[in-house]
């Protein structure tokens, strides 16, 4: 599989989308990112009842910001449900998920060391339906582990 990391954003000023990508019904404009980035930074909409599985970012922290609709996440073993305006940290290496609740949900989502951008960028370059051993090699490759569904109620 060769994903061609798309090119860092200014060290300063404003930040546009370099691609848009899709995963889980999630659409992902991917705003910095890249192995030069110090981060990435995507704004996602995630449509009713769809959303990230449950999975484990073994080297990333992240930081997700709601700002539009109800979302239910999945921390460790609780879940919660979040609004607009609510803002949540997730540690690496600690079980997390989400699901839009009632209707589409907007968020921004922070993470770093930067390459959450080329895990979305390779789950969407794989074929529907998803092969779940490339699923498991896309994972592997971007410290990541699928470890249950879409978080529901």
């Amino acid at each position: 599989m060769d994903i061609t990391p798309h090119p860092a954003a200014p060290a300063s000023g404003v930040l546009s989308s370099h691609a848009t990508v899709r995963f889980s019904g999630i659409d992902a404009e991917i705003l910095l990112g890249g192995e030069a980035a110090p981060m990435t930074v995507m704004a996602m909409t995630v449509q009713p009842d769809q959303g990230a599985p449950a999975h484990i970012s073994f080297e990333e922290d992240k930081v997700f910001c709601i700002s539009e609709g109800r979302l239910r996440f999945l921390i460790d073993v609780q879940k919660i449900e979040v609004k607009a305006g609510d803002r949540l940290f997730v540690a690496k290496g600690v079980t997390h998920g989400f699901s839009a609740m009632g209707g589409v949900a907007r968020l921004m989502l922070v993470s770093t060391p930067s390459r959450h951008d080329r895990f979305f960028q390779a789950m969407d370059a794989l074929p529907v339906p998803h092969d779940l051993n490339d699923v498991q090699s896309v994972c592997e490759t971007f410290g990541q582990a699928i470890v249950g569904p879409v978080v529901s109620s």
